[in-house]
């Protein structure tokens, strides 16, 4: 197995944006290069050449200076030898979680956090005598929506280029102390659970794949 060598060029900021769908139920893809490139392809004009993004893709919400931060974790399996110190023999799973603190707090963001339906939001039209409203009935929501995620940065190495965090499948979850101040823009904070996406098998175990990590390492010829 080849390991890694130092990269000075991928040390770079990464200021950015989000972008949600939901999560796809099928794909058409057979192969895992073909599945990769379907799931790209659901935010860009193309899912190999990753720049453009798709008509009709625009930006979910206005993120504040912290961007998306990803918590990623390995859970060891260990076994204690008679002979010798504890060794890892495995990994139960690798977890991943991301959280975001997002400022357009309006009622369509609440609707996706809170994974509302459609009958959850009511609106009223604007006419000469009433502004046109739209109001969220929160709390009773009980089962979580499938998002499909997508963080899209700047690629330093390859100027002109985008590097790209997909994750298939996650799950959106409220965890936010809403301040009403003067003094301070309300914001929201959201986490990401990210969940195994089982219609894409991990090629060498076979579990499902929890997140693509896409960087750009040469400009097109």
């Amino acid at each position: 197995m080849a390991i890694a060598t130092f990269n000075r060029k991928a040390l770079e900021a990464s200021a950015g944006k989000a972008y949600l769908l939901a999560s796809p139920t099928t794909v058409v893809g057979v192969t895992t290069a073909a599945i990769v490139k379907e799931l790209f392809g659901a935010f860009l004009a193309d899912g190999d050449i990753r720049l453009a993004l798709k008509a009709g893709i625009t930006p979910w919400a206005v993120l504040d200076k912290n961007g998306f931060k990803a918590k990623l974790k390995a859970k060891e399996i260990k076994v204690d030898p008679n002979d010798g110190p504890e060794e890892i023999i495995g990994f139960e799973v690798i977890e991943a979680d991301g959280e975001l603190t997002i400022y357009d707090t309006d009622v369509q963001h609440m609707k996706d956090i809170l994974s509302a339906s459609a009958a959850q939001v009511l609106a009223l039209a604007a006419s000469a005598t009433q502004a046109g409203r739209e109001t969220l009935l929160a709390g009773g929501q009980r089962i979580p929506t499938d998002y499909m995620f997508l963080y899209r940065y700047p690629s330093r190495q390859v100027p002109g280029e985008f590097r790209h965090i997909l994750i298939p499948r996650c799950q959106i979850v409220l965890d936010a102390d809403v301040e009403y101040s003067k003094s301070k823009a309300k914001d929201l904070k959201v986490k990401l659970n990210v969940l195994p996406f089982d219609l894409l098998p991990d090629p060498t175990t076979g579990f499902g794949v929890c997140w693509l990590e896409d960087y750009v390492t040469a400009a097109h010829s």
